[in-house]
């Protein structure tokens, strides 16, 4: 399967003979591959527009975790427990624990009795 190369042909032909025969990609290739590349990332990157559902407006104010458990006990003059303040705000035991502790020390809460709490 050798094919014999004529005697007039230079080297730059018999070089590209070889390369695709061998399935070896050119420089050429290869730029034509990394232009194709660079297409396609502009393409993901490029911002587009939202069509159908938008997003709900975020708070640029948003509260912090203190306030956030601060506001629950407030809503309840008598005071309200441990269960409720977990329930309403989703965060774990730690954190909540660590705010309730926080909001005590500065007086904006005060133990009414064990895991009851008040606001000041």
């Amino acid at each position: 399967m050798v094919e014999k190369i004529e005697q007039g042909v230079n080297w730059e032909v018999f070089i590209k003979t070889l390369l695709k025969r061998l399935d070896i990609p050119t420089k050429k290739d290869i730029q034509f591959l990394h232009d194709r590349l660079d297409t396609l990332e502009q393409l993901l990157y490029k911002k587009q527009p939202v069509s159908g559902k938008k997003k709900p407006a975020q708070d640029s104010t948003k509260k912090s975790a203190s306030a956030v458990v601060l506001d629950i006990i407030a809503n309840h003059p008598e005071g309200t427990d441990f269960k409720t303040i977990k329930a309403a705000t989703g965060y774990d035991d730690k954190k909540l624990r660590n705010i309730i502790f926080r909001l005590d020390n500065i007086k904006k809460i005060t133990r009414v009795a064990r895991g009851i709490y008040k606001k000041v």
